[in-house]
């Protein structure tokens, strides 16, 4: 990179206290202008909020939605809790990763200014054409209609929901394979629900899979579909979905679940198809459109990838940030 990267190793027993001590050692040999806060994580950004009082140093807050929830079980969470709430009210800026996630900063009790900032992908790695020959040979894909999620295999990102509805997409299209690449604690789960419904033959888990090979993942398949749903209460939720971004970015038709920041991420009808994650009709009637109609499906990919490009390149993304921040330092 053209800039400095600083990294260190943390231990549990001390994990707070490095970046504290960092942070506050960077700026006096530096002198940052703006302190940018990625992610919260326990008290890892006390730093920030020391210079702010210290030193007037205006710090911003980007937060990814679940990272906004502490599970208050003892009273080290408690603590842990008290302090989120004091890095939020103290920001000079908060920054939500889709709409939705900006809701929720406001529902935390923040007061101050907010602005939506979208994570980005990279349009040349992510785009449509790729040559998928050695991908439908490995997988046995060719002659096959093709279903793909990429997601840790948690229980919020509903792929159960899509097996129950692969039955009705198989009476109209018997050639259908669903891929899905990821892996989580549901897999076992997962896997006796494809042989309870006898999708064994229909289905492929690909387990972990490389970073690279990902765009031709979504080359090689019909469609992406992943209809999230919210947890506990709504606090575990999609905060945005970035692989309906990888997907769209590769020209691909996606189908997400109506339900926190995924809105961001798709427009309905536009970009792709918002259903009710949990009605097996809507998500099975969904795939059979996007199978059945294939100039729908075609409009659907290449509004996505144009939506991509204009707006989740990084380099749109980082022109963003930097407005942002250069705002908060004038």
């Amino acid at each position: 990179q053209p800039y400095r990267v600083y990294r260190y190793s943390i231990s549990r027993r001390m994990s707070s206290l490095i970046p504290l001590y960092n942070t506050l050692y960077l700026y006096y040999r530096h002198r940052y202008d703006v302190v940018f806060l990625g992610h919260f994580m326990s008290t890892h950004a006390l730093g920030a909020l020391l210079l702010r009082k210290i030193c007037r140093v205006p710090y911003v807050f980007l937060t990814h939605g679940n990272d906004l929830n502490c599970s208050i079980k003892t009273w080290l969470d408690k603590v842990v809790a008290g302090k989120l709430h004091w890095l939020i009210g103290n920001a000079d800026m908060m920054l939500g990763n889709s709409h939705y996630t900006a809701k929720r900063i406001r529902q935390k009790g923040y007061e101050g200014p907010i602005n939506v900032l979208n994570p980005g992908v990279d349009t040349r790695q992510f785009r449509p054409g790729l040559d998928t020959a050695s991908i439908k040979r490995k997988y046995g894909l060719n002659g096959h209609r093709v279903l793909l999620t990429t997601a840790r295999l948690v229980a919020r990102k509903n792929i159960d929901s899509v097996l129950r509805a692969l039955p009705r997409v198989i009476e109209q299209v018997p050639n259908v394979i669903y891929m899905i690449a990821g892996e989580g604690e549901e897999r076992g789960r997962l896997v006796a629900l494809c042989e309870d419904l006898g999708l064994l033959t229909y289905v492929r888990f690909l387990g972990y899979v490389k970073d690279d090979l990902l765009p031709f993942l979504y080359c090689v398949s019909d469609l992406f579909i992943m209809p999230s749903y919210a947890l506990d209460g709504g606090r575990d939720y999609e905060g945005f979905g970035i692989s309906f971004v990888e997907a769209s970015a590769c020209g691909l038709p996606v189908i997400g679940g109506l339900a926190g920041g995924t809105a961001d991420a798709i427009i309905d009808g536009e970009t792709g198809i918002l259903v009710g994650p949990h009605n097996i009709d809507e998500i099975a009637g969904a795939i059979l459109r996007l199978l059945n109609d294939k100039v729908y499906a075609r409009r659907l990919g290449e509004n996505g990838r144009e939506r991509v490009v204009q707006e989740f390149g990084w380099e749109k993304v980082s022109k963003r940030l930097e407005s942002i921040l250069t705002e908060i330092t004038e």
